[in-house]
């Protein structure tokens, strides 16, 4: 209960009017709430939209709400934040901004494909990043129609990530990145050595060839084969990895064919590095154009990139019923979801014997086996 400004007898909380003597309660009038000059601005748009509220500062809309509290948290969260500096921000601006925060989380590989795609982008480098929209990044987009749909889709990727934090960090509202159209994904058959070719390759016996057959009988990728350290090569499995957090210091079984030539490589290393006692060349890249295709080609073997190799293993892993999540994680790949956890369930011994199974007797007897033991 509170008293009537006039009369002094008590009415109920909240009331306009008092009830003995009638005179309005000015003190619970509903006041003007005025934002501070310099602070912004929230209204609202006319008709029926998904977002109608409309947060604005200094004549720049920062950006469109479904409710007036979103808008009005939008503004406070601007307060001390210069607009000049923030919504004026070029596509270039805002990529070195979003690849300070991306790039602690993936290898030098990756970084490298987001720098090719950022310099596809060239055109767009110096426009306002709030200001383009689908149309922009379809035309960069469309003048590399006859790439790979796997390098356009990096190049889609990008801006849709750049897109995504520039959300996050209010600069715009909405992924334009994210509308951009691709061509349709043709399937190519997946590149893979034939037992006849993995023969020649054996029987040539340089060293070239048995890097060859190492990432062959586990399927790493070059790189990291070739940044494999000495202490982590054990009798059947390594333990190594790049390019994403799920390739990374992950369990990589060998193939029994392939035990020999990691065996070899130990014995010969003059340093941490598994390679260290290779006489050719040491970076991937070098490797990969002065050794490995030189390689097949000596041996009359078709050109295939060196993902070939991972192909093959996966093909044998694949033959062997292996159920997909947990390839995925010997492969390194980072795109496994619902069962994250089952290369836990599984120890060295039998992860081993699934790669080297008869295409019969996989997974399914050893999954049996550790639910027995972890019931």
């Amino acid at each position: 209960m509170t008293q009537c400004v006039k009369c002094k007898k008590e009415i109920p909380d909240g009331s306009l009017f008092c009830c003995w003597c009638g005179r309005r309660q000015q003190d619970t009038q509903k006041k003007s709430l005025k934002r501070a000059n310099g602070t912004g601005t929230v209204y609202k748009l006319q008709g029926r939209r998904k977002r109608p509220w409309v947060a604005a500062k200094s004549g720049v809309i920062v950006g469109y709400y479904d409710k007036k509290t979103s808008a009005l948290e939008a503004l406070a969260r601007l307060q001390g934040r210069s607009l000049d500096e923030i919504y004026n921000w070029t596509f270039k601006e805002v990529y070195e901004a979003w690849k300070d925060e991306h790039f602690r989380d993936i290898g030098a590989k990756g970084t490298e494909s987001y720098e090719r795609a950022y310099d596809i982008f060239e055109p767009l480098h110096e426009r306002k990043f709030r200001e383009l929209r689908t149309a922009d990044y379809q035309a960069v987009i469309d003048q590399y129609s006859a790439k790979s749909y796997s390098t356009l889709s990096k190049f889609k990727q990008l801006v849709t990530q750049m897109s995504q934090w520039g959300i996050r960090q209010e600069l715009i509202t909405t992924n334009f990145a994210s509308f951009v159209k691709l061509p349709e994904n043709v399937k190519k058959e997946k590149e893979i050595f034939s037992a006849d070719e993995i023969k020649k390759i054996e029987k040539d016996g340089s060293q070239e060839a048995r890097l060859v057959l190492m990432m062959i009988y586990t399927g790493m990728r070059i790189g990291e084969l070739f940044g494999l350290r000495t202490e982590n090569v054990h009798e059947t499995y390594v333990i190594g990895g790049e390019k994403t957090k799920a390739g990374r210091n992950r369990i990589i079984p060998i193939r029994s064919e392939g035990r020999k030539y990691f065996a070899e490589f130990k014995e010969r290393a003059k340093g941490e590095l598994l390679i260290s006692g290779y006489e050719g060349q040491k970076v991937a890249a070098n490797f990969r154009n002065r050794d490995y295709y030189p390689l097949l080609e000596r041996l009359g073997i078709p050109k295939k990139t060196p993902h070939a190799t991972r192909h093959t293993f996966a093909s044998w892993a694949v033959a062997n019923n292996i159920k997909p999540e947990l390839l995925q994680k010997m492969l390194g790949h980072a795109d496994y979801s619902t069962t994250a956890n089952i290369y836990e369930h599984f120890d060295i011994d039998q992860l081993v014997e699934a790669i080297d199974a008869p295409v019969a007797n996989t997974l399914l007897t050893n999954q049996k086996a550790v639910k027995n033991k972890n019931p």
